[in-house]
Parts: C-alpha cells; sequence; structure tokens
C-alpha cells in the first residue's frame, strides 16, 4: 500500500470518527430536553385579553424545538456569489433573492475578531459590508417597510453606522463628511450591501428582502460563548480602565453582584438583548407585569417562569433562523464553517489572504494582567457561590448548549463534507 493511499484512508478514519463523535455529543444534549411548560397558569387581576396574550404566548414556546441534519445543511450551504466579483448578480437558489448575511454580534463573543474577518473578507471578495453600533433598541415600526420600489424609506430608529466598506473599495467611518452611507435603512442595505453586522436583536433586517418562501432570506450569524466565562469578561472589559482593579477586587466584585442579584431573584439574560427579535422584546416588555401575576409552583417564582418563557423563545428564534452558529470555545471550527460557506467560488490567492485575516484574534476588551480565565479560577475555589453563579446564568446555558448542538452538527457536516477538522 502506497504512502498516498494510506494517508486517504487516516484521513477518512478521522473524519468518520469525529462525525460518530459529534453525532453522539449532539444526542446526549437533545435526550434529555427540559419538561415541557405547562401552556396555561391563571393570573390574578389581569383581564381576559391579556391572560389570552399569555397564554399564546406560553404556549407558543412550550416545546424545544429538534434541530435536524437537514436544517444544518441548509444553514452551512455556500453562499452563490463569485469571490472577487464586485458586480455579482448571484441568486440563492433557495430564497430566489441576492444572498445577504447579518452578523448578530452578542457581547463579550469574539465580535471584534468577527468584524475584522468580514471587513478583510470584503476588502478581498469585493463584497459590501455595514458595521452597525446602538440598535438592540431599535423601533419595530422603524424596520417594516417592506421591499419595492416607492415604499415609504424608514431609518432604523436609534441605529448608527459605525463603518463601511463597498463593492469598490470605498470606505466611510463615523465622523467623515459628506458620507454616502450616514443611515441604514431597508432600502439601503438591499441595494448596496452584502453582509451587515453589530449590535442588533436577531431579525432586526426581516423586511429587506422579499420572503417567497418559509426560509429567511437573509442568513444570520450568531456567536455565543459560556456564560460564566462571559459574564466574567463582560466584568473585566466594564472595569478595563480602573488602575486599581485587581483578582481579588474583580473575584468580591463579581460575588457581590451576583449573590444580590439572586437575592432579588433575577437571572442573567444578556444573550436576550440580541436573540430575542425587536417585536418579541417589546411585547415582552409590555407582558412582564401580567407575567409577575402568574400563580406558579413554590419551587417555580414567576421570575423565574418569566426567565424560562425568554430563553425559551430564543432558542425558538435560532431555530427559526435557523442561524449559522460559531462558539468562542470553538473558535477554529467555527471560522471553518464561516469561510466554507463564504468562500465557496474563489481562487488560491483568495482563501490564502482570507486564511490570514481569518486567523487573527482581536482583542479590544484591554483587560491588562487579569484574564477571564484566572477569574473563573479563583471563582471556582468557592463552591458555594459556584452553584449560586450557575442558577443565575442557567436560562443563559439553556441557550449555549442549543446553540452548541446546532454547532456541532454544523460543523460535522462540514467535516463530512469535505474531510477537513480543526483542533482547538
Amino acid at each position: 500500500m502506497n504512502r498516498r493511499l494510506k494517508h486517504a484512508i487516516f484521513f477518512a478514519l478521522c473524519g468518520a470518527y469525529l462525525w460518530n463523535a459529534t453525532l453522539i455529543v449532539i444526542s446526549s444534549l437533545s435526550s434529555t430536553p427540559r419538561p415541557r411548560l405547562q401552556p396555561q397558569l391563571p393570573m390574578n387581576g389581569i383581564s381576559q385579553e391579556e391572560q389570552s396574550k399569555y397564554n399564546d404566548i406560553v404556549s407558543s414556546h412550550a416545546d424545544i424545538p429538534r434541530y435536524t441534519e437537514e436544517m444544518a445543511s441548509q444553514a452551512i450551504r455556500s453562499a452563490p456569489w463569485t469571490c472577487g466579483d464586485p458586480d455579482d448578480s448571484a441568486v440563492d437558489p433557495i430564497t430566489n433573492q441576492k444572498p445577504m448575511f447579518a452578523f448578530v454580534h452578542i457581547y463579550k463573543t469574539a465580535g471584534s475578531s468577527v468584524r475584522f474577518f468580514f471587513q478583510a473578507y470584503s476588502h478581498i471578495c469585493r463584497k459590501a459590508w455595514m458595521c452597525l453600533i446602538g440598535c438592540t433598541q431599535v423601533k419595530p415600526y422603524s424596520i417594516v417597510s417592506t421591499p419595492g420600489e416607492g415604499e415609504g424609506v424608514r431609518d432604523w430608529d436609534k441605529c448608527r453606522v459605525k463603518n463601511v466598506m463597498d463593492r469598490h473599495h470605498v470606505v466611510e467611518s463615523m465622523g467623515m463628511d459628506d458620507r454616502l452611507y450616514p443611515t441604514v435603512n431597508n432600502t439601503i442595505l438591499r441595494k448596496s450591501f452584502d453582509i451587515y453586522g453589530g449590535h442588533f436583536r436577531i431579525g432586526t433586517g426581516d423586511n429587506i428582502l422579499k420572503n417567497n418562501s418559509n426560509i429567511h432570506a437573509v442568513r444570520h450569524i450568531v456567536f455565543l460563548r459560556d456564560p460564566m466565562e462571559r459574564f466574567v469578561s463582560g466584568i473585566l472589559y466594564e472595569r478595563k480602565n480602573d488602575v486599581n482593579q485587581s483578582l481579588t477586587g474583580t473575584v468580591d466584585l463579581i460575588k457581590k453582584r451576583i449573590r444580590g442579584s439572586r437575592a432579588a431573584d433575577d437571572y442573567w439574560d444578556k444573550s436576550l438583548t440580541y436573540l430575542l427579535t425587536p417585536k418579541q422584546s417589546e411585547e415582552f416588555q409590555k407582558m412582564k407585569p401580567a407575567f409577575m401575576k402568574a400563580e406558579t409552583t413554590k419551587k417555580i417564582s414567576p421570575r423565574e417562569y418569566f426567565a424560562e418563557i425568554k430563553a425559551r423563545a430564543t432558542i425558538h428564534n435560532l431555530h427559526k433562523y435557523n442561524v449559522i452558529v460559531g462558539m468562542t470555545e470553538r473558535m477554529n471550527e467555527s471560522m471553518d464553517v464561516l469561510k466554507d460557506v463564504l468562500l465557496a467560488n474563489r481562487n488560491e490567492e483568495h482563501q490564502t489572504l482570507l486564511e490570514q485575516h481569518a486567523n487573527v484574534t482581536r482583542n479590544e476588551s484591554n483587560k491588562g494582567k487579569i484574564s477571564t480565565a484566572s477569574v473563573m479560577e479563583a471563582l471556582k475555589i468557592d463552591k458555594e457561590f459556584m452553584s449560586v453563579f450557575e442558577e443565575y446564568v442557567k436560562f443563559e446555558k439553556i441557550i449555549h448548549d442549543y446553540a452548541m448542538s446546532m454547532h456541532l452538527m454544523q460543523h460535522g457536516l462540514f467535516v463530512k463534507q469535505t474531510g477537513s477538522s480543526s483542533v482547538d
């Protein structure tokens, strides 16, 4: 047996092993779903109309949806456009629309690195990229204009354009005069851009393209991260300019905040800023007083019940939008999938250039000497506190674990289809 054949057999066996391991992990994550929520709970002191609306929200998210291999295959399908062609008129055969991607940047999930990647990608492949900031509070009325000439165009309320790079390498950023793209709305994105990203909610761009099927025309990309690490990283970022910052002081601050939140029966829900749609966010805010009046069991308080309903709604969104899921703790795998989606039609030069940018990690936190890992190690010494911490982030953990199952399915298919693999 010659050496080349031996290598081929070796890589084939490795691919098969990784795929089987992926299926085992996915099975373990989905085989023990959380129990189905009771669809209707009586509430005191609210109208019949409010009770009916409450029941509709609870019932629609009572079950955790099952993610399938068919969905994963659809999520990671290659973009039909050609890298390097600024006048590309390719159409996605599934949606019958131009390809468009939305990167939902969740706080402290390697977003700076991914935004840098998209900016480099737009330059190399001559696709147009728009980076947005301040959009999580966008009002639903401002994003509802439908595609087509002559519609009433509204700018996305509260959104700001941080920077852009169009297909002809025109670069603009905040503070520049006479900008071509000083604002953002559905028409600007539909006519001039291929990828947009930033801190905004999933589904914000639902009306950019016509939706001729049950598949969302705008393809969403989301990165998530272990919730405990993400919480700690957020605290470090918040205190990055504190010259008196110390490991002990940071640990004490985290313990104080989390114990105070749990004393008030609060749960951490940072992902919900990004993974509930603008309309859902508005509806939940209006319905919160009613949820607080629900007659729950003694083991589940109204606040806990409300937190779980929102977490389940988020999971439904991940499933409904069939997002391309990246996981910060599995960054190499995540970037491999993303590159494969975006670089179906490219030459070797494009591939080499993008590989260089995809392997660059940008950390804009400037945390100094204190790392997330060192804080986590110190926290884990206090086992009593860690049980409180776990309770505080448990609904974020449910979201994270479901997203991980999606990622493993998507990356497993990538390995199966390409015979490639990355080790994080």
